[in-house]
């Protein structure tokens, strides 16, 4: 026969499992939660309105080349990514170009842009990012030397619904191999429209895509 101390030992040691598998699972479920709940607070929910994490489309006045949009991604880690419409563009008719011609820098392809960012106020941030700008060279022979290096700093700050952002300045800048600015002017730009990538679960979809109005 059992002893009472034997089966209140028993008993004891059954609660303890079950009450340590209880607190594992909760320690595995509250990260996935924790994650979930920022994700829709930062993307779709009251956090929006002060903080551009998350994917945006932005339009500029259209250039010469016709260009007018590019991506950009504020990751909440801190850092950006960016995509230009045409950065990977060049003249086919100038490729064969020599690199006395005026026009060989037609031939120059620039690689999508990486950088920082960080909060500079409630509703405002700030950013920089580098690419690299190279030439796509067939003469003498098949080659891509450095053009230089583009550096673009950006001041902004979130519209009140957090579905917008203005950038109110936009500022280029370029650099040699070695890190020195370069006698290229540098460029400047002045409110550019944002608009974020809205997140859009399937099976539900939509017939439109929110585009940024022209910047005046």
């Amino acid at each position: 026969m059992h002893s009472v101390s034997n089966l209140y030992g028993r008993c004891r040691g059954k609660c303890l499992t079950r009450l340590f598998a209880l607190l594992l699972a909760l320690a595995i479920a509250t990260p996935v939660l924790l994650a979930q709940e920022w994700d829709r607070d930062h993307l779709n929910g009251r956090d929006k309105v002060h903080d551009p994490t998350g994917a945006w489309l932005v339009r500029f006045k259209k250039d010469f080349l016709e260009r007018e949009f590019f991506l950009i991604v504020f990751h909440k880690g801190g850092t950006l990514t960016q995509d230009v419409q045409g950065e990977s563009a060049f003249d086919v008719s100038a490729v064969n170009l020599p690199e006395d011609n005026p026009n060989y820098s037609n031939n120059v392809i620039g690689s999508p842009l990486s950088g920082v960012w960080q909060k500079t106020g409630w509703n405002t941030f700030a950013g920089t990012l580098i690419s690299i700008e190279y030439n796509n060279s067939t003469n003498p022979r098949p080659r891509v030397p450095l053009f230089d290096f583009t550096k673009q700093q950006i001041t902004g700050r979130l519209t009140e619904s957090g579905d917008q952002m203005v950038l109110d300045e936009v500022l280029l800048t370029h650099f040699d191999s070695d890190g020195k600015r370069t006698p290229e002017p540098e460029h400047r730009f002045e409110g550019l429209i944002g608009v974020r990538v809205p997140l859009k679960i399937l099976p539900n979809s939509s017939d439109t895509l929110p585009v940024p109005p022209i910047p005046q």
